[in-house]
Order: C-alpha cells, then structure tokens, then sequence
C-alpha cells in the first residue's frame, strides 16, 4: 500500500506538479490566480468522476479512453497557443494567455486528478490500510514539493538565460510526453493498430524504477516504446519548434527592418 500510493503520486501528482510550475514560470501570475486553476481543476475531477459512468457509455462504451485521450490532445494544441502568444505584443493576447494556461492546468487534474480520487474513495474506508496510505501520501506529496521547486528554479533559471522560448520548450517537451503516453488509449479503443516495439532500454532505466518515472513525467520516457509513439513524439515535437523557430526569426527581421 505504501509503495503503490507513493507509485500514484509519481506517476499522477507529479505531472500536475510539472505543469503547474513550468506554466508559473512561463507565466509569472498572481497566486489567486494558480489557486482559481486548482479549484477549478478539483471541481472539473469531481464532476468527471461524479458522470464517469455515463462518460464510460459514450462512443460504444468507449467514452473514458477517449475522454482522456482528447484532453490530452487538447492541452497539446492550447501548449501551441501559447508559443503563438510568444509572438504577440498586444497586452489583451497576454491576458489571454493566462486563460489559456488555467485550462491547461484544469485539464490535467480532471485526467491526473479523477485517479487520486478513485485510489482514496477505494481504500479510506477500510482502517487496516490508513496509516500506509497516510504515510505514502506524505511520502508522495514530499516527493513530489521537492522536484517542483527544483523545476521551478531550473525553468527561471532558463529564462532568464534565454528568455521565455526555453520555458515554453520546457512545457512543449513535457506535454509531448503526455500526449505520447496516452496513445496506449487509443490502442485499446482499436482506434490505432499496435506497433511492434522500436527499441528497449529496460537494461538502462526501468519503467518501473524511480527515475523511469521521473523522466516519463518530463519528456515521455518509454523503456520499450513503439513506433508509432516514437513517429509521434517527433512529429509533435520538431514541427512546433521548426514553426515557430521560422516565426520568431521572421518576426525579428520585420523589426529589424523598421528601424
């Protein structure tokens, strides 16, 4: 019990971890801002979980993997709004991204969160199992508090070095991960064919170690993965960077040429 609620935190809470402080690095907001995201995400988990069986019917019974899989493609496609606003100037755009951000977040504890929900409402009722499930959660949590402020500081770091490009390849790199980790959804929905395996570093790091799971949550770590999260994971990560490498250059030489 011990070990799978500290597993939980590293596989679920830490992600919301990441994004939340890459998104406050890329982003400097107030922190009732960042708290109107987590109340908003808390409450988006709670109804998701509250319908879950109805969401479940949905798509021939299909309803849960693809709810999963469109929020990751969602937040995916609003990681990209945000490299667009990198390009705006205009102060009501920036707002904006702050809106963008905040559903951001929301989506990921409605996909991250809705799991700590089901793990807690599972196993808080039965009394020989509360003192592990209270301990992995401190574990987790402690864990968890401590990787986020070293990202934290590594994200400013960054930025301060590079500007505002590097936390957003920073948030492009972990989102590309999500999304590639949830193509297994699609699998099981037969939506997309499974691929055979396109390497394995199962020798090097583990899945199932400590730091399988740290660099799965960064960047979509795969020990054994196929090659089509592989085709994905490039795609979805070298266009973005080609593209808006091409716009920021342009965007330069514009300015270069109005002075």
């Amino acid at each position: 019990m011990l070990i799978n609620t500290v597993i939980l935190f590293l596989r679920d809470a830490l992600p919301i971890f990441v994004l939340v402080v890459y998104l406050y690095a890329h982003l400097p907001a107030s922190k009732l801002w960042l708290f109107f995201c987590l109340v908003a995400g808390a409450l988006l988990s709670l109804a998701y979980i509250n319908q879950i069986h109805i969401i479940g019917q949905w798509f021939d019974g299909n309803g849960i993997e693809l709810s999963l899989w469109l929020s990751q493609l969602l937040i995916y496609l609003l990681t990209l709004v945000l490299g667009y606003g990198l390009t705006r100037v205009q102060t009501s755009y920036q707002y904006f991204m702050f809106w963008v951000a905040g559903l951001m977040i929301s989506l990921t504890l409605v996909s991250k969160g809705s799991n700590f929900i089901l793990y807690f409402d599972g196993y808080l009722n039965q009394s020989n199992v509360l003192q592990p499930l209270l301990l992995g959660t401190f574990l987790g949590l402690g864990i968890c508090l401590s990787l986020a402020v070293l990202l934290y500081l590594a994200a400013q770091w960054l930025k301060q070095q590079f500007g505002p490009w590097a936390t957003w390849s920073l948030i492009l790199v972990y989102v590309t991960g999500q999304l590639v980790n949830a193509l297994p959804l699609l699998v099981q929905v037969d939506l997309i064919d499974p691929s055979a395996i396109a390497w394995s570093s199962q020798h090097l790091v583990s899945d199932e170690f400590e730091f399988g799971h740290l660099f799965n949550v960064l960047f979509g770590y795969q020990a054994a993965p196929s090659n089509a999260q592989v085709t994905v994971y490039v795609l979805a990560l070298l266009i973005p960077l080609a593209i808006f490498y091409w716009l920021k250059q342009r965007s330069a030489s514009q300015s270069g040429n109005k002075q």
